[in-house]
């Protein structure tokens, strides 16, 4: 005991607290490392998702585009079917005129 009236701790129960600090130091350390990590990889894909967003706006531009330069499939269908029935009308007349003036 030491004069005041303490326990004073024993060389093993220091030597103890000393390795047990130690090891809280390492494990705040390497909890530290792994949260810049973390950071840096969270940095990475908000980059990543924001190219991938101007890659996705650049396109839905390119498709309004096209839509704008090639007929639509239901447009293309109705013109063939016009000039379908143009050319189905232009043979009758045709055969028409063939059976009037041999």
């Amino acid at each position: 005991m030491a004069q005041d009236g303490t326990v004073k701790p024993s060389m093993f129960e220091r030597h103890l607290q000393t390795g047990i600090q130690l090891l809280l130091v390492g494990l705040l350390g390497w909890a530290g490392l792994k949260l810049v990590s973390l950071g840096e990889d969270n940095a990475a894909l908000q980059e990543r998702l924001i190219y991938q967003g101007d890659q996705i706006a650049s396109l839905r531009r390119d498709l309004r585009d096209w839509s704008n330069l090639y007929y639509r499939k239901t447009d293309a269908t109705r013109e063939i079917g016009a000039l379908q029935d143009d050319v189905r009308d232009l043979k009758q007349r045709i055969s028409t005129l063939e059976e009037h003036h041999p």
